[in-house]
């Protein structure tokens, strides 16, 4: 007898060749569209168009800031550049107080006003 000879009846377990699929169980099918999103999209139409800029500027104006504050201060922490560092650290906090304004300005209904207006019945 051969020791590394090839003998099909060696390993009767063992399959012929892997197969990848039979790791783990198969992947869930995805949700079929229900009426709820479609709620959820005729909501966000409802919308008044200056909320719905105010809420994007300030998304927008929010990550601005997150990552001018992050970024500034590792270049002053770690590179020693203070004055760059500090320039972009100073545009997170311009970033961040333009958040608070469109945020202040959605809480005391400045976006919100021509919706009211018009549910009123006002021009």
């Amino acid at each position: 007898m051969i020791p590394f000879e090839d003998d099909e009846d060696a390993w009767p377990d063992e399959p012929s060749e892997f197969d990848p699929d039979s790791l783990g169980p198969d992947p869930p099918e995805p949700p079929d569209p229900t009426p709820e999103h479609s709620e959820v999209v005729e909501a966000a139409e409802e919308a008044p168009d200056g909320l719905f800029r105010a809420f994007w500027a300030s998304v927008l104006s929010l990550n601005v800031a997150l990552a001018a504050l992050a970024v500034g201060g590792m270049m002053a922490y770690f590179q020693g550049d203070y004055e760059t560092g500090g320039l972009v650290v100073l545009i997170g906090c311009v970033a961040a107080v333009g958040t608070l304004r469109y945020y202040w300005g959605v809480k005391t209904g400045r976006y919100g006003a021509e919706k009211r207006a018009d549910e009123r019945g006002e021009p």
